[in-house]
């Protein structure tokens, strides 16, 4: 949250921070690179399993409001934790490697869980399985894009006393609407979208 990256936090900032020799750091990790996967796979890995379960992911539901649903329970869940999320988003493309790797895979599971949730909708099922993975993508990143607009506006009501809380409110039920927006335009889009239809690359 202060702008610093996780490749250039020392091992000395963290143990200092949490108030422990950097000794016992090696108790439980070989070094920051593992501290930075054990990170991602513990919280983001338990915050999708969540997500998922809250959202009925994997059995067939109903779609009323599913989406607004969806989206408030999702930002909402990085308004909970928004230093963790403040991390993955930051590190997503990072200078860390083995983090970078290890959010890269999980979030390609989600997305894979989310296409084989969209083959037992009715609405997507007349999608093949190619395009339904590149629709579970496309929607994976596009909650990702939304995280730090999101949390600019958690941070600010937090920490600025003289922010007049009922603006925030405003902007915040604007963003959500605007994300539902957009959430709406791509499913309902997909909706109508043909697996027959040809891409070309050059005409």
């Amino acid at each position: 949250m202060t702008g610093q990256s996780f490749s250039s936090i020392s091992l000395r900032q963290v143990t200092r921070e949490v108030g422990v020799v950097p000794t016992a750091f090696y108790r439980h990790f070989d070094d920051m690179e593992s501290l930075g996967r054990a990170l991602v796979i513990e919280e983001l890995g338990g915050t999708l399993a969540t997500l998922s379960d809250s959202l009925q992911i994997g059995r067939k539901r109903s779609f009323d409001r599913q989406i607004a649903k969806s989206i408030q329970l999702f930002l909402y869940m990085v308004s909970d934790q928004p230093y963790y999320w403040q991390f993955l988003v930051s590190e997503r493309y990072g200078g860390s490697e083995s983090v970078r790797k290890a959010i890269n895979e999980l979030v390609k599971k989600h997305a894979q869980s989310l296409a084989d949730d969209l083959a037992l909708q009715p609405a997507f099922t007349h999608i093949n399985d190619y395009d339904r993975r590149l629709l579970a993508e496309a929607g994976v990143n596009m909650f990702f894009s939304w995280i730090i607009d999101w949390l600019e506006l958690t941070y600010t009501e937090d920490h600025d006393d003289e922010i007049d809380l009922n603006v925030i409110e405003e902007n915040k039920q604007l963003m959500l609407h605007n994300c539902t927006r957009q959430a709406q335009m791509l499913f309902y889009g997909a909706y109508n979208w043909k697996s027959s239809e040809e891409t070309r690359l050059r005409d």
